[in-house]
């Protein structure tokens, strides 16, 4: 062991005293890990989001859940004009007071299945929300200041309502034809 440890610094003092050559000495070697080459995308990779789908176009229109004079006559307030937003599969609706206050709004979408539709349901009502098992397949409703909101399930659909009331039999009724329509 002695032996080779000399020849090592013999070697190395050798290659750093050159006896007056203009010869650069040699480079030590190293043993350097190979440099690291980017990975294929893996499914965990984050990838590029794509690009936004432009909102969608609301539009005045007659809603194909319930007309104004339904809705007027379940919030109680008279309907000035109804509008629908162009989403797929199914179209939203609003419907607005004269002032051009929303008095009830209705958003439906679809998820991959019932279970998933009633988790969204209760979710987008809140944990202080009250059941509501008489709409779908059920879901739950909560009356804040600003008026009710109402989520349900029935199948794979979430429907939502909101009113300006604090009124959950004006919602469940809404949500009702809502239902009924799909």
């Amino acid at each position: 062991m002695r032996r080779v440890i000399g020849l090592v610094v013999a070697g190395l003092l050798a290659a750093g005293c050159g006896g007056g050559t203009d010869q650069p000495a040699a480079a030590p070697t190293t043993t350097a890990a190979p440099a690291a080459t980017p990975a294929a995308p893996t499914p965990t990779t984050p990838r590029a989001t794509p690009p936004r789908t432009p909102p969608a176009e609301t539009v005045d229109g007659e809603c194909p859940y319930a007309d104004r004079d339904t809705i007027a006559g379940i919030v109680g307030q008279r309907i000035a004009r109804s509008t629908v937003t162009a989403t797929r599969p199914h179209v939203g609706c609003a419907f607005h007071r004269a002032g051009g206050e929303k008095a009830a709004d209705v958003a439906v979408s679809v998820l991959p299945d019932a279970r998933a539709a009633l988790a969204r349901a209760l979710a987008v009502a809140g944990p202080t929300a009250n059941p509501v098992d008489t709409v779908g397949d059920g879901g739950a409703v909560a009356v804040t200041d600003g008026g009710a909101l109402l989520a349900v399930g029935s199948g794979p659909a979430v429907v939502v309502v909101r009113i300006n009331q604090r009124s959950s039999l004006a919602a469940v009724e809404i949500a009702r034809l809502v239902v009924a329509a799909l």
